[in-house]
């Protein structure tokens, strides 16, 4: 009954005509928003530091799936990031800015802009980006590098003629290290030899094609030429690192191949890793728009081939953390290998959990040992879901994030979003609407995706309100 309630509010917004065709493109679409309201409604429940870690996601979800109008969803960002809730000022600031561009600043000194990655996409977007550049270069030198850092991540999608322009203006404000980024990131091939032909201090050219020599992977580029040339080894060397590069910003959601290959140095052993993920994208298999597990899947899978010792890969992903939306049990700090864990379980159950199997399957040889003691309670829990009622295991914090993952994972979405909905204490409701309603956007939208976000982002959300959307 409480699925039911929480979806009315999300229906108001839509005509009939108008619901109807969203939700034939998007089953989904009522568990997001009955997930959001949930979060927006529930956070007020919780004490207030604890409140500050839930909203801005699940309000941008509220806005873009439920259709408000600008002036409701201002409201609803300017009040959590009233709050002080975790990114909501930049929700609010891309609010603002998609509206007034870069006037929404007011007297705000510029550098407030830095880690705002959806607000300065939002005043590009408006057509105010020689206003950004203007300000940027009045600021001390050591303060402009990291704000124009974030320029390149926040249109690295955008075509070449907007990245041209806004490089021609770097340029004019003698924003050089910008400018370079933004040539760098272009499709096109002749754009960075003709910046190399007319820039007029060849002495930064060699500093700037090393700092930038990996952006033409955002757009699947090979790297940029070193200068002095590198003999034949080390070149070989640097493309098999940036086929690293092209696969991590091709990815959905996260990577750990750059991190792994920069704890251990194994170019050759990632690279070739590499190139099955990209092979698995272009096949259709893994879909950048949708969910990271497919991909960690196939690059786990092929790393511990390829590795010289599958024990070093394991060793090596435990002690690389990850910071995540998703709900894991955390007995510390939550790793890489962890999530893997979890993918490599659900991988393995689907078949059952799917109704394809009458039989739970045996262990799966490539979990952890930690995670191998977990491993009957996953197989109970999954039998759980035939028979026995939900709703106690709602009450258990240990079973209830197990049971929504396998839930979710057998596309049942009433079923999860009653199970949420019940789940305590609220915290772990919150945590887990807040999770899944990210994952379904995934299967829907994908109003949360960024191109090169795995290799970009680190799981920053950048909130899109872009004019022809």
């Amino acid at each position: 009954m409480r699925f039911l309630a929480a979806l009315a509010f999300g229906f108001l917004v839509f005509s009939p005509a108008a619901h109807a065709e969203e939700a034939a493109a998007c089953p989904a679409k009522p568990v997001i928003l009955a997930f959001s309201d949930t979060v927006l409604a529930d956070r007020e429940k919780l004490p207030r530091l604890k409140a500050r870690g839930f909203g801005a996601e699940a309000a941008y979800l509220k806005i873009r799936y439920g259709g408000l109008s600008m002036d409701e969803a201002t409201a609803l960002a300017h009040g959590l990031r009233d709050a002080g809730v975790r990114e909501a000022i930049d929700l609010a600031g891309a609010l603002d800015a998609a509206r007034d561009g870069f006037d929404a600043l007011g007297d705000a000194d510029p550098v407030q802009l830095n880690g705002l990655i959806s607000t300065v996409r939002a005043i590009l977007l408006h057509g105010d980006g020689d206003r950004l550049l203007a300000a940027i270069a009045g600021l001390p030198p050591e303060r402009q590098v990291s704000l124009s850092g974030r320029i390149v991540p926040a249109i690295a999608d955008r075509p070449d003629e907007e990245k041209a322009k806004l490089a021609a203006s770097a340029g004019r404000h003698k924003l050089f290290f910008l400018q370079a980024g933004l040539v760098a990131s272009q499709r096109d091939p002749n754009a960075w030899p003709v910046f190399v032909a007319g820039f007029p201090d060849t002495t930064r050219l060699a500093d700037l094609t090393q700092l930038w020599s990996w952006a033409p992977a955002l757009v699947g580029s090979p790297a940029l030429p070193r200068l002095p040339v590198p003999d034949a080894a080390a070149q070989a060397t640097q493309k098999s690192l940036h086929t690293v590069w092209i696969a991590a910003a091709k990815e959905p959601e996260r990577d750990f191949l750059m991190t792994y290959v920069n704890q251990t140095g194994d170019i050759a052993s990632t690279a070739k890793v590499a190139e099955v993920v990209l092979a698995e994208i272009t096949a259709g298999r893994v879909r950048p728009e949708g969910l990271l597990d497919p991909a960690w899947l196939v690059a786990y899978r092929a790393l511990r081939a390829a590795g010289p010792d599958p024990a070093v890969v394991d060793s090596t992903l435990e002690s690389i953390p990850i910071n995540t939306r998703r709900v894991v049990p955390r007995t510390g700090n939550v790793s890489v290998r962890d999530l893997i864990d979890r993918v490599v379980a659900i991988d393995t159950l689907a078949p059952y959990l799917a109704g394809k199997s009458d039989v739970p399957p045996d262990m799966p040889m490539d979990i952890s040992l930690k995670f191998q003691a977990e491993w009957p309670l996953w197989v109970e829990l999954s039998k759980s879901l035939k028979s026995v009622p939900l709703t106690p295991l709602a009450k258990d914090p240990v079973k209830a994030p197990i049971v929504a993952e396998l839930l979710f994972a057998g596309g049942d979405h009433a079923r999860l979003a009653d199970f949420v909905l019940a789940v305590e204490p609220v915290e772990t409701r919150l945590a887990l609407a807040t999770d899944l309603a990210i994952r379904l956007d995934r299967g829907c939208r994908s109003y949360l995706r960024h191109p090169a976000e795995a290799l970009l982002l680190a799981g920053q959300p950048l909130f899109k309100f872009d004019p022809a959307q």
